[in-house]
């Protein structure tokens, strides 16, 4: 081997190990994000959103050291290990099976207002939705950005009614205001009894909350949490200038960009707020509970953790790849389905069409 083959080898090992420092370095940092609110030290926020990336050159890692039989395989191995549960959250390979006919089918899905606003640019989006809630039979199905209109040019409600057995409805109004034309807010519907309902307001915010629903579910009772913590509050001119900074690689229009890090940070910390009030609630609750939602956060993140702590996950149990379900950004697993651990999942289904901004979420759950 000539001096210059060695030289070459030298620094490309040695660039794999900086590498695979830095890498373990950013581990650590999600790791501390996932406990740490974003209230105390907002930067570790948008390190909790690169867990993918990282997870993904981590295990590169690990195969390269394995192939040149260094003990550096074991470290990387080691720092997968200590947090398996975010790996497990991130990607998984179940196998495919039926939905069991004793199970209760449940559903989330952000519907955007049903296309209100005609973003899709496609008057049938409406009717699409209907028509593939009709087919899916949902036991639970839970909506945030739910809209109906009173006046009956943009109706909701009767026709959700129809779709197959769920006749019983847990809605509320943003605004609170229950007799107005327009109903701008969220919706929980059954085809088990709800004997009791409630709403959890997020202070400082319009757009979002959690609603509480206590069905009655044969012999048991069950509380379903429907939440929607808060968006980052980005519109099309700020994707437009993130667009924009991806392709030139440079910030042109400083002041845009300085807007967009002050609401993504202000998003972080008000799910950060938000995720304690629901978890909070939670601790309180004396019956098992099912939470379905947009968090707008990925599954290392402090909300998520919070939220998540002592209970079970359908994707982590039943899914499949990714599950990626917000339409924008498709390594972003967003929409969720957690329960007690007296329920199991034995189903996970993230569905492909784009409806609306997220993917519609489903999962069927049994007791264990």
């Amino acid at each position: 081997m000539s001096g210059d083959t060695r030289k070459k080898r030298h620094f490309f090992n040695k660039s794999m190990l900086i590498l695979n420092i830095l890498t373990l370095i950013g581990l650590l940092l999600v790791y501390a994000s996932s406990v740490i609110s974003p209230k105390s030290f907002w930067p570790l926020a948008f390190v909790a959103m690169s867990y993918p990336l990282l997870l993904i050159i981590t295990c590169l890692l690990f195969l390269f050291w394995l192939a040149k039989r260094k003990w550096l395989l074991f470290l990387n191995l080691a720092f997968l290990l200590i947090r398996w549960d975010l790996v497990a959250a991130t990607i998984q390979f179940n196998p495919t099976l039926e939905s069991p006919e004793n199970g209760m089918k449940v559903m989330s899905y952000n519907v955007r207002l049903f296309d209100y606003y005609n973003w899709s640019k496609n008057k049938n989006t409406r009717h699409w939705i209907y028509d593939f809630l009709i087919n899916q039979n949902p036991n639970i199905l839970c909506f945030q950005e739910f809209y109906h209109d009173n006046t009956g040019y943009f109706p909701t409600i009767d026709t959700l009614l129809e779709v197959n057995s769920l006749k019983h409805m847990h809605v509320e109004n943003y605004n609170d205001k229950v007799d107005s034309k327009q109903l701008w807010g969220m919706a929980t519907l059954s085809s088990y009894p709800i004997i009791s309902k409630g709403r959890i307001e997020f202070q400082g915010t319009f757009g979002n909350m959690c609603l509480f629903t206590d069905l009655k579910i044969a012999d048991d009772t069950v509380r379903v949490y429907n939440l929607h913590l808060q968006s980052f509050r980005l519109g099309n001119k700020d994707y437009a200038l993130m667009d924009d900074m991806v392709k030139n690689k440079e910030l042109t229009d400083i002041q845009g960009g300085k807007s967009i890090v002050k609401q993504i940070v202000n998003g972080f910390q008000k799910r950060g707020l938000q995720a304690e009030q629901v978890r909070s609630h939670i601790e309180q609750c004396p019956y098992p509970v099912i939470i379905c939602g947009d968090f707008n956060d990925v599954p290392s993140s402090y909300a998520y953790q919070t939220i998540s702590s002592g209970l079970k996950d359908s994707f982590s149990e039943s899914g499949n790849g990714l599950g990626s379900t917000f339409v924008k950004f498709p390594l972003f697993r967003i929409d969720n389905i957690l329960y007690s651990p007296k329920f199991r999942s034995k189903t996970h289904t993230v569905h492909p069409y784009e409806l609306s901004d997220h993917y519609a979420v489903s999962a069927t759950i049994q007791k264990r």
